[in-house]
């Protein structure tokens, strides 16, 4: 309290209102921490989905540069990229074209559930010339 010659000024807060100032300090704290954490949930899947996706071009891939056309039939397996595991399962059928295969690949990462969907879905093509 500083006295002047005709009236007392007083400074500073008094205790109602620092607790309603951390009230709102703590609701706005915690809606940060919130979105940060969803963010970061989202780009972690991002990122799963891009490699997932990655492993499923490099199955495809390999299949174009064999020197013969896939059998029809399923197969699956494991690959590590990234520094992960990574589960696939390929699905080859065949085409109206006796040259000309169809090829679906779904990867997931390793640990998850066998029966559950893939992270990532490839559908292509694969022909002999």
């Amino acid at each position: 309290m500083i006295k002047t010659g005709y009236s007392t000024i007083k400074r500073g807060f008094t205790l109602l209102e620092v607790l309603v100032a951390m009230v709102i300090l703590s609701i706005s704290l915690l809606a940060a921490i919130k979105v940060a954490s969803e963010v970061t949930a989202s780009a972690i899947y991002l990122q799963d989905k891009t490699i997932a996706q990655w492993v499923a071009m490099n199955k495809v891939t390999e299949m174009r540069l064999a020197k013969k056309l896939p059998k029809p039939g399923k197969s699956n397996g494991e690959d590590e990229m990234a520094g992960r595991d990574w589960r696939w399962d390929i699905e080859v059928k065949t085409t109206p074209y006796p040259q000309l295969r169809e090829i679906h690949v779904g990867v997931k990462p390793a640990s998850d559930d066998p029966d559950s969907a893939p992270s990532a879905l490839v559908i292509s093509l694969v022909g002999e010339l």
